[in-house]
């Protein structure tokens, strides 16, 4: 990365940064894009430099906050061989756990469907990069079809978890959600 891209990058992380702030104090509907360069101090052209409209700035914060899940969830799987499910929930509970204030900030702004929305559309390619042993082969509209299930159930968990005054930890959740994943495989089966 050069000079001008790392300003650029440093610019974009200024502008999420203000875009925070702004919301821990305000609702979002109300903050303008002036509000936001100036919590920044950057120009408005700094801002349409970066994005066109203050939509594409919460959709850049989405994407970052799914970016380092995915980060993540590889470095912790990295020397894993097969990947192991428990360790993949135990990762995406303790990684959201440590993100908490601001998923939820997202939940209290109305933004966290938002944060779905953009983590279903990396899912397809997350997926086929993410070669776990219980991935089934599929086309892309199968794997779209399968990870708009599980992302579902995965984020709503989140959501439900995080949105409590006082959540459980990460390995209470992760607890109750094995067994619940279990019970639906062997009934799945017709096991149950």
């Amino acid at each position: 990365m050069n000079g001008k891209q790392r300003m650029a990058a440093q610019s974009r992380q200024w502008l999420v940064d203000a875009l925070i702030e702004l919301m821990q104090r305000e609702n979002v509907a109300d903050i303008s894009i002036t509000e936001i360069v100036q919590t920044a101090d950057l120009s408005r052209k700094t801002f349409y430099r970066a994005f066109k409209t203050k939509d594409d700035l919460i959709d850049y914060l989405c994407a970052q906050l799914t970016d380092g899940y995915f980060e993540s969830l590889q470095k912790a799987t990295r020397d894993q061989e097969p990947i192991s499910f428990e360790t993949t929930m135990a990762n995406f509970f303790n990684f959201w756990w440590q993100q908490k204030d601001l998923v939820r900030l997202l939940i209290r702004q109305g933004l966290f469907d938002r944060l779905n929305g953009v983590w279903l559309q990396d899912a397809v390619a997350h997926y086929r990069a993410f070669p776990a042993p219980w991935h089934v082969a599929g086309t892309d509209q199968e794997v779209n079809y399968i990870m708009a299930f599980a992302l579902g159930g995965f984020t709503n968990i989140l959501r439900v978890w995080l949105a409590q005054d006082e959540p459980e930890s990460p390995e209470q959740v992760q607890k109750g959600a094995l067994a619940g994943f279990g019970q639906l495989a062997r009934s799945i089966g017709g096991t149950n």
